[in-house]
């Protein structure tokens, strides 16, 4: 009776999930939640050497989604975004949550996974955070770099 939707409106939604480990960050996009997950764990545990990889988020809808490096005093971390309507929201979105963090000394953008799944990875585009004057920049003038970049990469599973 539905042959004549598309088959991605026969599905549901693109979703997008995102897995975690010490060594970075892995997603892949899907309908079903479950199979984005395990798609995630598998690249997770392919590529993080043993580490422990635990699910971090799920988006019902992909939309545009990001990924971003937050730099505390103590500590760095990864914050995702998922949703948005385009791929300036997506980066103002992120923007926002680096700007009313007070305990952020600087944010990194890592990467913007575009409606149709494609990621795109962003070098150079980061703000200072609001406590950002307690970072010691390097001679350029440059906060120091992330040692270990984390590795974003997800297909979309079916």
């Amino acid at each position: 009776a539905l042959s004549w939707l598309p088959a991605h409106a026969q599905s549901g939604p693109v979703g997008i999930g995102f897995v975690q480990a010490e060594e970075g960050t892995w997603w892949c996009r899907s309908a079903d939640s479950a199979k984005a997950f395990a798609c995630a764990r598998d690249k997770c545990r392919a590529a993080a050497g043993g580490q422990e990889c635990h699910d971090m988020r799920w988006c019902g809808l992909a939309a545009w989604s990001g990924m971003m490096i937050i730099w505390l005093p103590e500590f760095h971390s990864t914050s995702i975004i998922c949703g948005a309507p385009s791929e300036a929201a997506a980066t103002a979105a992120l923007k926002a949550l680096c700007d009313n963090d007070e305990v952020v000394t600087r944010c990194q953008v890592t990467a913007i996974i575009d409606p149709e799944g494609k990621e795109r990875l962003l070098e150079g585009l980061s703000w200072p955070g609001p406590t950002a004057t307690e970072m010691a920049p390097d001679e350029s003038g440059e906060p120091p770099a992330n040692p270990d970049p984390p590795a974003d990469k997800g297909p979309t599973v079916e």
